[in-house]
C-alpha cells in the first residue's frame, strides 16, 4: 500500500515540497517583505502553490497572493548577483 498525505491519494513524495516553505515573513529579492502563511494546492493542476501577503497594506488594499511553489523557492539573477527570489527573515 502507497502511504499518502492529506488523503489524496496521491504518494506522498508528490506533497514534500509542500511542507519545505516555513510559515512567516519573507523578503522579495527587490525590497518589500511579505508573510507566508503556507502552501495551498491548485484544485485543477494539483500544483503546489505558496499562499502570501504584503506585509505593508491598508485594509483598503488587503489582498492574497499565490505563487507557484517552484517560483517562490527559485533564484533570480540580479545586477549583485544570483539572490534567492524569497528570503526567510524571522
Amino acid at each position: 500500500m502507497t502511504e499518502t498525505a492529506f488523503d489524496t491519494g496521491k504518494p506522498f513524495a508528490a506533497n514534500f515540497y509542500a511542507s519545505t516553505i516555513t510559515p512567516g515573513r519573507y523578503r522579495h529579492y527587490k525590497g518589500k517583505y511579505y508573510i507566508v502563511f503556507g502552501t495551498v494546492t491548485h484544485s485543477e493542476t494539483e500544483e503546489i502553490m505558496v499562499l502570501y501577503a504584503p506585509e505593508a497594506q491598508t485594509a483598503g488594499e488587503a489582498r492574497l497572493w499565490v505563487r507557484p511553489l517552484s517560483m517562490f523557492i527559485e533564484s533570480v539573477q540580479t545586477k549583485d548577483g544570483t539572490v534567492p527570489r524569497f528570503a526567510y527573515t524571522d
